[in-house]
């Protein structure tokens, strides 16, 4: 069983015990977040897809951790006219894992 749930912006694709990294939640380690935004479900009674979300369904999940991603390089440069700028950013990430869909 496997469902699609958006979450800042962005669709992903979960399993019950799965790890998810997604954009900053707030919230502190071990809350619980309720993901109401479920686009599509596949069990054992086949596939729901939403118009725009399925209807009575969430997903609850709890968090792991809260980390930076990956260092991010940004460089601006023009040709012949000595301009050069670097500039970069770490993103703010959740690590979530999935526990279980709710009905209802």
């Amino acid at each position: 069983m496997f469902a699609v749930v958006k979450s800042g912006g962005k669709q992903y694709r979960v399993e019950p015990g799965q790890l998810l990294k997604v954009d900053h939640l707030a919230g502190s380690v071990n809350d619980e977040v309720r993901l109401d935004d479920v686009l599509m479900v596949s069990g054992d009674n086949g596939i729901t897809i939403g118009t725009p979300t399925v209807a009575g369904l969430a997903v609850r999940t709890t968090i792991v951790q809260q980390t930076k991603g990956e260092k991010i390089v940004v460089f601006k440069f023009k040709s012949k006219k000595r301009y050069r700028k670097t500039r970069g950013h770490r993103s703010q990430l959740t690590v979530l894992k999935i526990e279980e869909f709710l009905q209802g």
